[in-house]
């Protein structure tokens, strides 16, 4: 059987893709053999003896070869200017592949080799938890290599940073500059500071550094973009525009689009310390001239609090391994109460950063205040929403509140979170999907780049098997289906933006982004689901990256 919409005027379709299986993923969980696209919309969707009769001489014909179509996914929160930067910079300070602060270290006293005197070198990905020193790099451990650089590393969560010496004069921070309001500048016995900044004491560094231009992050968007397109991601929340490159990263994303160089999808969520008369309870209202179906301005993102790796998500009960610290919320509760209704009224939809318990307290307090049981149907957000607890989410339920998960970090952070800071009993229950499903509470997954990889299949198995990397299952009555954490990464992180009725699943009329896989995640072994490769994307019904391209254009 086929579905039509209608006939192409031409006779021919843009673009087929059969000889394989196509999960729609739409309300019924229709399976086809083959889609057919025009104008960068789903035309027919059916058997390939009947798709295949809209093949013409100008038709892009993809031979799925007995793969898996599935939509594009929809990476509800990430970076990617934050995530450009990384990709180009002279240091990477992860681990692996580094294993101690000397590393580190090393890495950084050949970028200071390779630069000139007075560049600034940065380096990104650092984890004081992985490191066997078991603390932050300090501006003693830089100093030793780069005497002549500035040098900043930037944790992997983005709520710390590092600076040497020569980093912290150039942008006059010294034992006289008081701490900032949500944030921390650590010092020593002395009062000097330690090099280590913490939270918005970070911005003080990291808003103020050269190379931050609108040409050089719209590069470094590129770069993002490549990434994103060779795992399947068609459609990007860039939820913090400015956290990086203040106003320089809308005109990027400005330069990009005047150029037709953005390829990947991408809805927008300004920081809202960019947007003009928040502060005083005016802010301006949404501006949708221009919006298309390549960018637009969707919301206004929040930081109530910090990270639970960092001990700066705030917590009702103290941390584990430092009962006495409950972490720290960035807005006193009133002023973020404020802020969330003032941008409601303005017509803006809200995406509030919360990883700890009490910050999600005060994150749905605001919500709450709206009005109507049901807020102002805005679908304001909660982002991340790691230690969620179930009476929060009957008011999440109450309200309509919306969230996206930081899957990964049970992967990621899952071991720590039960060994150091939360326990066991809190740490099974970090990303409780099947609670908020069972509640009906609408949600999206995602990979938060570049504080842990892209592929969106490695979030779906997290979601799945909810394994740690020490190979331990954290919260087994958390995980969901693999139709569930399809659909987290697709049409519903779609509906977190309010457009589940033009993608995030391959339905007619809506567009035509997919991702070819080499297997079916849905009748594989569940552990190999991360195993599985893009092979191609297509945006709009145009083959946008192929694996045997190596990721260069096509």
């Amino acid at each position: 059987m086929v579905e039509f919409v209608r006939e192409d005027p031409r006779g021919a379709a843009d673009f087929v893709a059969l000889g394989g299986t196509v999960l729609t993923l739409d309300p019924a969980g229709r399976r086809v053999r083959a889609l057919a696209a025009s104008g960068g919309r789903v035309i027919a969707l059916g058997s390939e003896r009947e798709v295949s009769k809209l093949i013409g001489p100008g038709t892009t014909v993809l031979d799925l070869a007995e793969r898996t179509v599935i939509p594009g996914f929809v990476e509800s929160h990430n970076h990617p200017a934050f995530f450009g930067m990384t990709l180009a910079a002279p240091v990477d300070a992860g681990s692996p592949p580094n294993d101690t602060i000397a590393d580190i270290v090393g890495r950084v006293a050949q970028a200071a080799k390779d630069l000139g005197p007075g560049e600034w070198i940065r380096g990104f990905r650092y984890d004081d938890t992985l490191l066997a020193d078991g603390r932050h790099p300090t501006r003693a451990d830089l100093d030793r290599v780069s005497g002549r650089n500035p040098v900043v590393l930037t944790h992997v969560s983005g709520h710390f940073c590092t600076a040497n010496s020569l980093a912290l004069r150039e942008v006059g921070i010294t034992a006289e500059t008081p701490d900032p309001p949500g944030g921390l500048i650590v010092r020593d016995a002395r009062g000097e500071p330690t090099g280590v900044l913490v939270e918005t004491a970070a911005f003080l560094v990291t808003s103020r550094l050269p190379g931050q231009g609108a040409g050089e992050l719209a590069e470094a968007l590129l770069l993002a973009d490549e990434e994103y397109l060779a795992n399947g991601v068609t459609s990007v929340h860039d939820t913090g525009i400015g956290l990086i490159g203040g106003a320089a990263e809308l005109e990027a994303y400005a330069l990009l689009r005047r150029a037709g160089k953005l390829r990947v999808r991408v809805r927008g969520y300004l920081f809202d310390g960019l947007l003009p008369g928040l502060d005083e309870g005016r802010p301006e209202a949404p501006d949708v001239r221009g919006a298309d179906d390549k960018f637009a301005m969707t919301g206004v993102k929040i930081v109530a609090d910090g990270s639970i790796q960092g001990k700066t998500g705030c917590l009702a009960e103290g941390y584990t391994c430092d009962p006495d610290e409950h972490g720290m919320m960035l807005l006193e509760p009133a002023d973020l109460g404020r802020r969330i209704a003032a941008l409601d009224a303005a017509g803006w939809q809200v995406a509030v950063h919360g990883n700890g318990d009490a910050a999600i307290d005060a994150i749905i307090d605001g919500y709450s205040r709206l009005g109507s049981p049901h807020g102002s149907g805005r679908r304001h957000r909660i982002e991340h929403c790691q230690t969620v607890r179930e009476d929060q989410l009957d008011r999440m339920a109450a309200h309509d509140v919306l969230a996206s998960f930081f899957v990964k970090h049970v992967y990621y952070w899952g071991d720590r979170h039960r060994d150091v800071f939360l326990g066991p009993e809190r740490a099974r229950r970090i990303s409780p999907l099947v609670s908020a499903r069972s509640r009906g509470i609408h949600f999206g997954l995602h990979s938060d780049t570049p504080v842990t990889p892209v592929p969106p299949l490695e979030g779906i198995w997290c979601a799945v098997r909810r394994i740690t990397r020490q190979g331990k299952v954290l919260g087994p009555e958390q995980a969901v289906d693999v139709d569930a954490a399809l659909r987290g990464y697709t049409i519903d992180a779609a509906y977190l933006a309010g457009e589940e009725d033009i993608k995030g699943s391959l339905e007619i009329g809506k567009l035509a982004d997919l991702a070819v896989l080499s297997g079916d995640p849905t009748t594989i072994d569940p552990d190999r689901i991360r195993e599985l490769t893009v092979d191609a994307t297509v945006s709009g019904g145009e083959v946008v990256w192929r694996r045997e391209t190596t990721g260069a254009r096509p």
